[in-house]
């Protein structure tokens, strides 16, 4: 308890002087009116709508030309199939027509009889 008695030296912190902020002035504008488009502006807004307008114009019609190509394509795959089965049909009938049991009934039909030892094979 003996410090009890000792005297305190206060001293008084400067305190940071608090000045008033400056008011900042805000200008109001007012936007009465829409602003004025200059002639190049409108040539600028003309052109790319008309760009825009051909370009479109080309797209569809290069997609009508490509649907158009699929259907002819689509249309000659058809053909190339039915010539096909047909050629298979007839490659068929001609090996069915030169088949050696009907030469044999034609020739019998004939009066004409077949004789091995005068055969003779012939190849390509």
């Amino acid at each position: 308890m003996a410090q009890n008695n000792l005297a305190r030296n206060l001293t008084e912190e400067p305190q940071p002087s608090v000045s008033e902020p400056e008011k900042v002035q805000i200008k109001r504008v007012s936007i009465g009116k829409a602003l004025k488009l200059s002639s190049f502006e409108k040539l600028l807004i003309v052109c790319g709508s008309a760009m825009l307008t051909v370009l479109m114009l080309v797209v569809v019609s290069s997609k009508i030309a490509l649907s158009n190509s699929q259907h002819e394509l689509q249309h000659l795959d058809n053909q190339i199939v039915n010539v096909r089965n047909n050629n298979t049909n007839l490659k068929q009938q001609i090996g069915e027509l030169q088949s050696s049991a009907r030469l044999d009934k034609i020739a019998h039909k004939s009066g004409m009889s077949l004789s091995n030892a005068n055969i003779r094979n012939v190849t390509k």
